[in-house]
């Protein structure tokens, strides 16, 4: 399935960036990070608010081994609107392919 992708940064955070993204009808939020894979990083950048909410919150690591752009969309596609992910990328590189796929140029 090939998305329509497009995003605004919202805010700046620990590592990187929190963003409105936008995938054909989907709108989601995606906080984007150069950070190692682990459930401390997300939960210092998640409000609690959002978990005690009740949406889905998708958790991926991104490595420059691995198809970015396939994994991105992977994760879209099984998302429900207001749903948050949160990618914690390996390096720079990775953050910005990250990006890139998520419709923002840094």
């Amino acid at each position: 399935m090939d998305l329509m992708i497009t995003s605004k940064v919202l805010e700046t955070v620990e590592g990187g960036v929190l963003l409105e993204v936008r995938a054909d009808d989907l709108q989601v939020q995606a906080f984007v990070v150069v950070a190692p894979v682990d459930m401390e990083v997300v939960e210092r950048l998640v409000p609690i608010t959002v978990f005690e909410s009740g949406v889905q919150v998708h958790v991926s690591g991104v490595h420059t081994t691995t198809d970015i752009v396939e994994q991105i969309v992977q994760i879209l596609e099984n998302m429900d609107p207001n749903d948050v992910a949160v990618f914690l990328c390996e390096n720079t590189i990775a953050y910005g392919e990250s990006l890139a796929t998520l419709g923002l140029k840094h």
